[in-house]
């Protein structure tokens, strides 16, 4: 698609079973090297009645389970280590309440997206910072 000039997308959830913040960062660096213009990252609900509630109900599996804080400054290092020109769309998705676990924030999209703003204006992140073009590309 990306050769015939279609733009492509991709959305990617934060915070599987089993993946930490090495495999996330790595992920930006993967993602980074693709033909990609979009991502959309979304960070993992935990949903009533699903079977991924279950088994972490019952200790099967285990996730990670950030406060907002430790997912912004997640964000920011997944900003940094994301090529320049690959459009960052969403940071977050939202679920109903009375269906969600966790993460239980207490933010919507727009005031979680403003505390991040925030973050990235103090820390002074700047996309694409930390991005290493690998030699193959």
């Amino acid at each position: 698609t990306a050769s015939k000039g279609i733009l492509c997308g991709l959305h990617l959830i934060l915070g599987l079973p089993g993946e930490n913040e090495n495999d996330i960062l790595a992920t930006a660096d993967k993602v980074s090297e693709l033909p990609v213009d979009v991502i959309k990252l979304h960070q993992l609900q935990l949903i009533k009645g699903t079977k991924l509630a279950r088994q972490v109900e019952q200790g099967v599996l285990q996730i990670c389970q950030w406060s907002v804080d430790e997912y912004i400054s997640l964000c920011l290092l997944f900003i940094e280590r994301t090529r320049g020109d690959i459009a960052i769309e969403r940071f977050v998705s939202q679920s109903p309440d009375n269906l969600l676990i966790s993460p239980r924030w207490g933010l919507k999209n727009y005031e979680f997206t403003n505390r991040l703003n925030a973050e990235i204006r103090r820390h002074g992140t700047v996309q694409g910072s930390k991005y290493k073009q690998s030699v193959e590309n």
